[in-house]
């Protein structure tokens, strides 16, 4: 225990009436000089003290306050975060939306165009295999789909033709395949210059159209349709675009590399032509 003399408790004591007296004084707005003089003597030495109390406690305050809040604003963040997701998918399907809208208003423009009757079909696969170059669609013999139909994209260009037709599905072979010749024709109305247009085997390689008389005005730019002459598809159909011309078989002829408006457009919808009679005969 505190051993306290006489003269500690004197002092101890005469502190304690004198700040009681201040206090006195303060709250009843009693005016006394050297008391007066002894507040303000106090008031001033407790005041650092009392705003450090206080600073401290304020600190302390924040610091826990902010430390229970951790868990809210990290709540928070994570809800952001899934409303961003939701937001970020609801705008790829609009834009998703949004594109096969104007693949269906081009559709009904090259329609309106044309005479053909079409059928639409949706793709469902693609072939796995680079060198074989071929789809499938969701259309069959159900829907009126036969064997060596032209296929057209919606906004009219060339795609191939049906390869085998199922009850409720079709294959359909894509003139990049290697194998794949359609009689090709110049748009322009001062050359009409015809050629075969060969598939290069790869849609990442152009193809090429060749027998090209040695002397045909053709060049780049040229936009290519087919000429209808081989009796396999109807005329008119785009089928690319010239990107370089070259003297083929030692001069006697041109050949011409073709970039296929195909490679250009994302293959999802696709128009079967089915009232054109095609000549089985011919390949």
């Amino acid at each position: 225990m505190f051993n306290l003399d006489r003269n500690t408790l004197i002092i101890t004591a005469i502190v304690l009436v004198l700040i009681l007296a201040f206090i006195s004084l303060y709250f009843t707005n009693i005016n006394i000089g050297i008391l007066n003089w002894f507040g303000d003597l106090i008031y001033n030495f407790l005041t650092p003290f009392l705003n450090f109390i206080n600073n401290l406690y304020s600190g302390i305050f924040h610091f826990f306050h902010t430390l229970f809040s951790i868990n809210e604003v990290n709540q928070e963040i994570a809800e952001l975060k899934e409303q961003n997701q939701i937001l970020e998918r609801q705008i790829m399907y609009l834009q998703y939306i949004n594109r096969e809208n104007m693949r269906l208003r081009e559709l009904l423009d090259f329609k309106e165009q044309v005479n053909y009757e079409m059928v639409g079909a949706d793709v469902t696969a693609n072939s796995p295999s680079v060198w074989e170059q071929t789809i499938t669609i969701n259309k069959g013999k159900n829907d009126g789909i036969a064997e060596r139909m032209p296929v057209i994209t919606y906004n009219g260009y060339l795609v191939g033709r049906i390869d085998y037709a199922g009850s409720n599905s079709s294959q359909v072979r894509l003139i990049t395949e290697n194998q794949f010749v359609v009689g090709g024709i110049v748009s322009r109305s001062d050359s009409r210059e015809i050629g075969l247009v060969r598939g290069s085997g790869r849609s990442d390689k152009l193809s090429i159209m060749d027998n090209i008389a040695w002397n045909a005005d053709i060049e780049s730019g040229d936009i290519i349709y087919t000429s209808g002459l081989s009796d396999n598809f109807p005329s008119g159909i785009k089928i690319g675009e010239v990107q370089s011309v070259d003297v083929d078989n030692y001069g006697l002829s041109q050949k011409a590399e073709v970039m296929l408006f195909i490679n250009r457009v994302t293959i999802e919808e696709l128009m079967v032509i089915t009232n054109f009679k095609v000549d089985h005969n011919v390949e």
